[in-house]
């Protein structure tokens, strides 16, 4: 497999739920094939800017993160492509992280992105 997965807000934040919940036993259970089969799981940390509120949680996601994989800064290069790829899906900026994960995968080589928003990284993937 060796590649990238990269989360979305919405697998992070499953992350961050009690592990009783069978979304987040099947999520840290497809993590832990990807990572033995080599692919490199990353988040970008626009995704934690989404993630973030405040309080207890935000100790969860930390805790989630240093579990799941590591943060990659979205430089002007993902900024680039997720700004192309809005214009092309003619979508405004409440789209920007979604496009900023997309643009993260394709940044780093292509990949998986696993999110809870499928119907929206769908459209952006499409180009």
């Amino acid at each position: 497999m060796a590649g990238v997965v990269v989360l979305d807000t919405g697998a992070v934040l499953a992350l961050a739920a009690r592990p009783t919940r069978e979304t987040t036993r099947r999520l840290h259970a497809a993590l832990s094939v990807a990572r033995g089969r080599g692919a490199l799981v990353r988040v970008p940390s626009t995704v934690l800017a989404e993630a973030y509120r405040g309080g207890s949680q935000d100790a969860n996601v930390d805790r989630a993160i240093d579990r799941a994989g590591r943060v990659v800064t979205t430089g002007r290069r993902m900024a680039r492509l997720a700004g192309g790829l809005l214009a092309s899906n003619r979508l405004d900026s409440c789209h920007v992280v979604d496009a900023l994960v997309v643009a993260t995968v394709v940044a780093l080589g292509g990949g998986i992105v696993v999110t809870g928003d499928p119907d929206d990284m769908n459209v952006l993937a499409a180009p």
